[in-house]
C-alpha cells in the first residue's frame, strides 16, 4: 500500500520526443562545414600575416645593410679613427688591402688600379727611410719587375696602436721573391765571383722576413710607410751565413728594399770599376786563371756563362790581355 502511495504522489513523465535522422545528420553537417570554413579562413588570414611580415624583414634588412655601408662610408670619410688602435679600425683594413692588391707584386693587368689605391692613401708628404713620396714607391715597385721574376706576401701577424694622433700598423710578412740572372748580378755583385753559389740563388725562392710599418694621420693618409728586409735569413736559408754577409757587404739593396742599382748596369758591367777598385777585365781574369790551372775548357764555359757577358770574350774588340788568357787555355779569342 505504502508503494502504491509513493507512486501516486509523482507526476506522470512525458515521453521524450525523438528527433528525425536526418534533421540531426544536417546539423551535424553544418557545424563541420561552419568549422572548415572558420580554420581556411583562418589559415589564409595567418598566411597573408606571414607573407606580410617576410617582406617587412627583408625590406628592414636590405635599409639596414645601406645604412651600414653609408655609416661605414662616413666613418671613413669623415673620421679615419673611429676604432683606431683595433684589427677593425680603418688604418688597419687599408694596410690589408695594400697586401692584398700587391699580393704578387706589381701587375700589368692591375697596374692603374695599383696606382690609385697608392695615390690615394700616400701623397709627396709621405716619409720613408731612404726614400719620399707616393712616386717614390711607386717607381720602386715597377723597379722590382726588372729584377724578380716571381714574387709573393704571405702574412703573419699584424699589430696596431695609437701613437698621439697617429694609428701605427705594424705587418711582419715573408716575401718569397725570385729573381731573374741579370737581377741576381745587379743586386749581388759579389757572386760574380762564386759560380755554385750564384746558381743556387737564381734557382732558389728566398724567403725574406720583412717587417712593414704604417703611420696614418688623423685624415686617414700614410704619414711614413717602411720596410725592414731580413735578407741575412733569407741568404742564410741556401748558404753559409759567412757567404751571406760577403754576398750582403756589396750588394745593391738596401736593408729597407731599396735598389740602388739599373738593370741597364748589368749591360755596362765591363766598363765599370767594380767595389774593390779591379776592373772586369781583372774579375774575367781570376776566373779564366784559375780555370786555366785545370786545363778544363768545360769548366771555363760554364765560368764565362754564368759570370759574365758572352760578348766580353768572344767579341773582336776583346782586350790583347783576355787573348793572352784565352790562348793559355786553349781557346782562340776568335772562335
Amino acid at each position: 500500500m505504502a508503494a502504491i502511495a509513493v507512486a501516486a504522489d509523482k507526476p506522470p513523465m512525458r515521453p521524450k520526443r525523438t528527433k528525425p535522422e536526418d534533421e540531426v545528420d544536417e546539423k551535424v553537417v553544418r557545424r563541420r562545414q561552419q568549422y572548415k570554413f572558420h580554420q581556411r579562413r583562418h589559415r589564409a588570414k595567418q598566411k597573408e600575416k606571414m607573407l606580410t611580415l617576410t617582406n617587412e624583414v627583408r625590406t628592414l634588412l636590405a635599409d639596414t645593410e645601406q645604412l651600414s655601408n653609408k655609416r661605414q662610408r662616413l666613418l671613413v670619410d669623415r673620421n679615419c679613427f673611429s676604432s683606431r688602435g683595433t684589427d677593425a679600425g680603418v688604418p688597419a683594413r687599408l694596410t690589408m688591402e695594400y697586401f692584398r692588391i700587391f699580393e704578387f707584386g706589381i701587375s700589368p693587368n692591375l697596374v692603374q688600379q695599383q696606382e690609385t689605391f697608392l695615390r690615394s692613401i700616400m701623397t709627396a708628404q709621405t716619409a720613408g727611410p731612404d726614400y719620399a713620396g707616393v712616386e717614390a714607391v711607386i717607381m720602386l715597385w715597377k723597379r722590382f719587375t726588372d729584377f724578380y721574376v716571381y714574387s709573393r706576401y704571405e702574412l703573419l701577424s699584424m699589430s696596431v696602436s695609437a701613437l698621439a694622433d697617429s694609428t701605427v700598423v705594424v705587418m711582419e710578412t715573408n716575401f718569397h721573391i725570385r729573381c731573374c740572372r741579370d737581377g741576381v748580378l745587379a743586386l749581388y755583385p759579389g757572386l760574380h765571383y762564386n759560380m755554385e753559389q750564384l746558381q743556387k740563388v737564381i734557382n732558389s725562392v728566398l724567403v725574406v722576413p720583412v717587417q712593414y710599418r704604417f703611420e696614418f694621420d688623423s685624415d686617414g693618409i700614410v704619414t711614413w710607410f717602411s720596410a725592414d728586409w731580413d735578407l741575412v735569413t733569407a741568404l742564410n736559408a741556401i748558404v753559409p751565413l759567412v757567404d751571406a754577409a760577403r754576398i750582403l757587404a756589396d750588394a745593391n739593396i738596401s736593408k729597407t728594399g731599396q735598389i740602388r742599382s739599373r738593370i741597364e748596369d748589368i749591360r755596362q758591367a765591363c766598363t765599370v770599376q767594380d767595389g774593390h777598385g779591379g776592373s772586369t777585365e781583372q774579375q774575367a781574369a781570376t776566373v779564366l786563371t784559375s780555370c786555366s790551372r785545370k786545363r778544363d775548357l768545360s769548366v771555363f764555359i760554364q765560368s764565362i756563362t754564368l759570370a759574365f757577358p758572352s760578348h766580353l770574350f768572344f767579341s773582336p774588340t776583346c782586350t790583347p790581355s783576355l787573348v793572352v788568357l784565352l790562348s793559355r787555355i786553349g781557346v782562340p779569342a776568335s772562335s
